[in-house]
């Protein structure tokens, strides 16, 4: 038995292409994170929507976004959609929809509990439990010593401090604990208020008894009978299960709810707008990012194979090319055929989140332009020629510089907006 569809597949096309029109693009945030195909539901649109206007809106907690009849007004869609949305946000722990005469979205500042559940999620659907290896708890502990520890050079608020020790505190949780120590499912009781919410936690029980991926979860109809939910409650739980790319609804023979290798987009943008609710600066998560990446870039040096040196030169072979634009693709491989050396899901998407915060400030959107193309091939050549000799102190300090150039180029922009 298959999935069942929606009533008119047409008319979810036209939702998604109405949604779509109204969205203001970062495209430079989707170059970073490395945002794919997922997400293309018109809830999955509206919900990342809400949560990248209310990051440029320096996310207002406590206020209302809009009834959820303005919502339908505003995305032009159902009311069916508008629900899914809004189970996707309040999943996410960003938004709840409050009930009554002066009700309506109720911005909600993402707990620390309600990210680590997501980075857990995320971490695990890759197949690897949040601590892989020795990589990923050394350099946060060194990070740590270097950032905030005793006697640490560098200064950051309070913020993004406690968000450091919450991670290292999880890691460590887990490296005593097994996957007794991971973070629980509905550990925050807030998220699990509604019945697409307790649907969505037996689905990821589900999920968490096996790890394949493609692996199918049943039809709409199965699902529905196996959960005693209705069509609706089940789709909504559906939705935020694609929103995070654990996994999708499949038409056809065979298919139904399957699952799938999540991308990194939803999470890291989950991780800005906690940022952003707790009023972290753009500086404070580029030195994060500067001290994350000089330490995973040196155990690189040391750790790369031939293998990984042959896509290290590919990528320097791209850089070197005069004819060649720095595309979010170039840019993409550049990355991953550096810090893929490491293979530490968490480490990456800590890098992924901390790097593209500051581009919801900047006026400098564009992944492809003339200054930005200058700055990342000549500086990413450098760190790539010092991996390739595997000089750790020279890919260190390459690193290092590299990150210098593009945040001063991504602040300045940033100084040049709020003046």
């Amino acid at each position: 038995m298959t999935m069942a569809q929606p009533a008119s597949a047409q008319s979810y096309a036209s939702q998604r292409k109405t949604v779509s029109h109204w969205k203001t693009a970062n495209p430079l945030f989707d170059a970073i994170v490395g945002g794919g195909s997922a997400n293309t539901k018109a809830a999955c649109i509206i919900a990342a929507q809400i949560e990248e206007d209310l990051i440029g809106r320096s996310w207002p907690t406590g206020t209302i976004y809009g009834s959820e009849t303005h919502l339908e007004s505003k995305f032009g869609v159902c009311r069916s959609v508008v629900r899914e949305a809004v189970r996707i946000l309040e999943s996410r722990g960003t938004a709840r929809m409050r009930r009554g005469p002066n009700g309506g979205l109720l911005i909600l500042a993402p707990s620390m509990s309600l990210v680590l559940e997501a980075i857990d999620r995320y971490v695990t659907s890759h197949c690897r439990e949040l601590h892989r290896g020795k990589d990923g708890k050394t350099i946060l502990q060194a990070v740590h010593a270097r950032l905030i520890g005793p006697g640490a050079k560098n200064c950051v608020g309070p913020a993004l401090a406690s968000f450091l020790e919450e991670m290292i505190s999880a890691v460590n949780q887990h490296a005593r604990q097994g996957p007794s120590g991971r973070i629980p499912l509905g550990a925050t009781v807030e998220s699990a208020r509604s019945r697409a919410q307790h649907i969505f936690r037996l689905l990821m029980k589900d999920l968490n008894s096996s790890r394949t991926i493609d692996r199918r979860l049943g039809s709409e109809l199965d699902l529905c009978d196996r959960y005693g939910a209705d069509r609706d409650v089940l789709r909504q739980a559906v939705r935020v299960l694609e929103f995070e790319g654990i996994a999708e609804s499949v038409a056809g023979r065979g298919k139904g709810l399957m699952t799938r290798t999540p991308e990194p987009a939803a999470l890291c943008r989950l991780i800005n707008c906690y940022f952003t609710a707790a009023r972290v600066t753009p500086s404070d998560t580029m030195s994060l990012f500067k001290l994350l990446s000089v330490e995973a870039i040196s155990i690189a040096a040391e750790d790369a194979t031939d293998e990984e040196l042959a896509r290290l030169k590919n990528a320097q072979r791209l850089l070197h090319a005069a004819d060649v634009r720095v595309t979010p693709k170039v840019m993409q491989e550049a990355e991953e055929s550096q810090f893929g050396i490491i293979d530490e899901p968490l480490v990456d998407i800590l890098l992924r989140c901390t790097k593209s915060y500051s581009t919801w400030w900047s006026s400098l959107r564009n992944p492809q332009s003339e200054q930005l193309d200058i700055i990342y091939r000549t500086e990413t050549l450098k760190v790539i020629s010092a991996l390739l000799e595997r000089d750790v102190t020279a890919v260190a300090a390459a690193q290092a510089a590299k990150v210098e150039r593009l945040n001063g180029l991504i602040l300045n922009q940033h100084r040049a907006v709020s003046a």
